[in-house]
């Protein structure tokens, strides 16, 4: 039998504080040691991004999509506040999982939407992640138009908690320039109606160099109309970095 690891795509499960994790790791072709990008869900996470997963292993990027504590099947309780958390644990995993196909030492994110403002949030904080991917990416929670029954329907319905709070008291605006001199891409819609643009053009106003934020006219928040733009945008990003 061959190995999983060499079949494309294998089930992972982790550690983070004590709760198991679930994701899927997709893997590039061959043995040889290649870079990887986590890619970070929103919240709850009905935009998995496996299109970009996919995109990206044709162009010999393994990725891994995971789900923090208390959604999709991961242990715990939801808590935006750990959330950074989970994400260090996934580079944990990813350096000592023993992948033969992944380099420990080439390691990036991207995120959409909830999940652009936790890699900001993680790579601030961790130099392992040489550079960082976000779009449809919300920098200030609080800020968020959203009533309650708007946040029950949309998001904790889905989700292992007991609050209805979508907000936390953490600022990816005040951490980014802690990714320079790692690069930076931000990409928004336009017509995004969750999280406008607006927080785009002000995390490109406070980040380091280098940095480059794309706005891509008509798309909405999961650029549901423009997956191809977006993916060719995101891949051919990453595969010029130095990763």
């Amino acid at each position: 039998m061959p190995s999983a690891e060499h079949e494309g795509i294998t089930g992972v499960t982790f550690d983070s504080d004590g709760h198991r994790l679930l994701g899927t790791l997709y893997l590039a072709r061959g043995y040889a040691p290649k870079p990887t990008a986590l890619l970070l869900h929103g919240c709850p996470g009905l935009q998995q991004n496996a299109d970009l997963a996919v995109a990206l292993r044709d162009r010999g990027w393994n990725s891994l999509v995971f789900h923090y504590r208390g959604c999709w099947g991961s242990g715990g309780d939801y808590d935006l506040r750990t959330i950074p958390r989970d994400v260090a644990a996934a580079v944990d995993h990813l350096q000592d999982g023993g992948y033969p196909g992944v380099d420990p030492g080439r390691l990036a994110v991207a995120g959409h939407s909830l999940g652009g403002w936790a890699a900001i949030l993680a790579a601030a904080a961790d130099p392992r992640l040489q550079a960082v991917a976000v779009f449809g990416a919300a920098v200030d929670l609080g800020a968020l138009d959203l009533d309650a029954s708007q946040i029950e329907h949309e998001l904790t319905r889905f989700l292992a908690t007991t609050r209805d709070e979508v907000t936390a008291h953490l600022d990816p605006v005040g951490a980014v320039r802690s990714i320079s001199p790692r690069p930076l891409l931000i990409v928004h819609g336009t017509d995004d109606r969750w999280v406008p643009a607006e927080h785009a053009r002000r995390l490109h106003a406070h980040a380091g160099q280098p940095s480059r934020c794309v706005e891509i006219d008509g798309a909405n928040h999961d650029f549901a109309w423009h997956r191809g733009q977006l993916r060719e945008l995101v891949c051919s990003w990453l595969h010029g970095t130095d990763v």
